[in-house]
């Protein structure tokens, strides 16, 4: 737990402010917590990665937050 623990394992989520995360370590993030934190940096857009997609990637938070996910096959065992 702690400030490097939600840096690292945070994911989007769509309701707004923090709920726990899906994965069990982090939390979800909503939009209005990414629209915060890109103002609040002088960014436009966030880009992450570490959750898998199935697509490769996700575009979400109407387009500010996109993740990137490109190991194919995760761990043997997603099919991606």
């Amino acid at each position: 737990e702690g400030p490097m623990t939600e840096l690292l394992w945070s994911d989007p989520g769509s309701l707004k402010g923090r709920q726990a995360s899906k994965r069990g370590v982090g939390v979800a993030f909503g939009p209005d917590v990414a629209e915060r934190f890109l103002g609040a940096n002088g960014l436009d857009l966030l880009i992450r990665s570490h959750e898998c997609k199935d697509e490769g990637y996700e575009v979400e938070h109407g387009g500010k937050t996109i993740t990137v996910f490109s190991a194919p096959n995760y761990c043997d065992q997603m099919g991606n």
